[in-house]
């Protein structure tokens, strides 16, 4: 090591210049690396539900123009219409759960939100107006108190909350308050079997919080912390449903088992008219949220994907350079490497030699390029509108961009040096 810090000592020159394009080529990767890093944790990150095997069913109501329009029915009839296609869905085959809600559903375009206050402070999230079956429906994971006793029952199953979703309580996400620091409570668990106000303070309004659910990501491009993670659940009994009149503005989902999901769709398609007809209301269609997901996350795909191609380009236009840096580098040194083999150093031994000043002429290089990097991170000028600029972050991207840069200096040297070693020595220095 003294003696490669010495050669690249008195070769100052050259390696200057070297090291200055590693510095401004670390820098720029450490910034898409640190791109890439952050997006890859947001997308892969817990969703908080899981909409495998499951459909959302549009419901709609005949007109007047239909020959099987019933005029008589109201829309307390009409509500009640879709309660009974609901039950009569749950006792399908093959179908686990059914439940309604209103603007609730994963992938959706449309929100409620929701005001209650801790102690004095107003605390604003997602309003989730939901039967207790969309707890076991979607497998929301939490925390639950049954009974006046306040007996905690903790579980990694959903029918806990589902069992304590009633008229009188509710279901807090955790995060819910996390944001509000003057509450100091980032998790919502000690809030269980606490009274609170809606919308206002001194409201005789009051729900009981039965549960802790785990937050719910509005889609995979959004952290849990951003709208729709943080959300209040409370239940969505007939009276409440009747305030919305038109049975369409509401979702009817379903849960199929595994093994009766093949075709499962086109089945009951197939059977809609026949078995859930009720009045004047109707199945109109059924989506696999799937297909939901792939609606809703569209606009982010594609421009992620346009970032990854923009990004890749200049990737690959760094790798090449760098590359290219030491190969032509190491090409123009083949009298050296033949006049260390003249005087007895081994082939191995002067290729270790090479990797060992082209890594250690990048790690010098890193040094000023770290400290630029945290300026760029602690001056927010990366994406810190999903997840903070911490240490874990930095230093991930830190060492990915060390790797990826030691993987480029390793490629340019290894294959001219290797070309270089094949050589005889003699030939060599008379080529030279």
């Amino acid at each position: 090591m003294k003696k490669l810090f010495t050669q690249i000592r008195n070769e100052w020159r050259s390696n200057f210049f070297l090291a200055l394009e590693l510095l401004v080529v670390f820098v720029v990767l450490w910034y898409i690396v640190d791109w890439c890093c952050t997006t890859a944790r947001v997308y892969f990150a817990p969703m908080g539900f899981d909409t495998e095997h499951c459909y959302n069913l549009k419901v709609n109501r005949l007109t007047p123009n239909s020959a099987l329009y019933e005029d008589d029915h109201t829309a307390e009839d009409d509500m009640d219409a879709l309660l009974e296609i609901a039950e009569r869905l749950r006792h399908r085959p093959g179908v686990e759960a059914v439940a309604i809600s209103q603007n609730s559903i994963p992938y959706n375009n449309g929100s409620n939100g929701i005001e209650t206050f801790v102690d004095t402070v107003s605390v604003y999230a997602m309003l989730r107006l939901v039967q207790p079956d969309y707890m076991r429906l979607f497998r929301i994971q939490g925390v639950a108190v049954q009974g006046a006793d306040g007996k905690t029952v903790r579980t990694t199953s959903s029918d806990s909350l589902a069992a304590v979703l009633e008229p009188g309580t509710m279901i807090l996400s955790r995060n819910v308050t996390a944001k509000y620091e003057e509450l100091n409570i980032p998790d919502a668990t000690s809030l269980l079997g606490r009274q609170l106000p809606l919308w206002k303070q001194d409201s005789d309004s009051r729900l009981r919080v039965a549960g802790i659910a785990e937050p719910m990501r509005w889609n995979h491009f959004e952290t849990a912390d951003q709208w729709g993670g943080p959300f209040l659940a409370t239940d969505f009994p007939r009276e409440v449903m009747l305030q919305y009149e038109n049975p369409a503005y509401l979702q009817l989902s379903l849960r199929v088992k595994p093994e009766a999901d093949r075709g499962f769709m086109d089945a009951l398609l197939a059977d809609a008219d026949r078995l859930y007809r009720v009045g004047n209301i109707y199945i109109l269609d059924i989506q696999p949220f799937t297909q939901l997901r792939y609606i809703s996350e569209l606009e982010e795909v594609n421009d992620v994907r346009t970032q990854l191609c923009i990004l890749g380009f200049l990737l690959l236009n760094i790798f090449l350079g760098v590359v290219g840096t030491f190969w032509f580098r190491t090409q123009h040194r083949r009298k050296e490497v033949a006049l260390r083999m003249a005087m007895g150093s081994t082939r191995r031994g002067i290729f270790i030699r090479l990797i060992a000043e082209g890594l250690l002429l990048l790690t010098l290089a890193a040094a000023p390029a770290i400290v630029i990097a945290l300026n760029l991170g602690m001056a927010e000028l990366v994406d810190v509108t999903q997840l903070p600029f911490d240490t874990f972050r930095f230093f991930l991207a830190l060492v990915l961009s060390w790797l990826l840069m030691a993987l480029m200096v390793v490629v340019g040297i290894w294959y001219p040096a290797s070309r270089a070693m094949k050589v005889q020595p003699a030939e060599a220095l008379h080529d030279e």
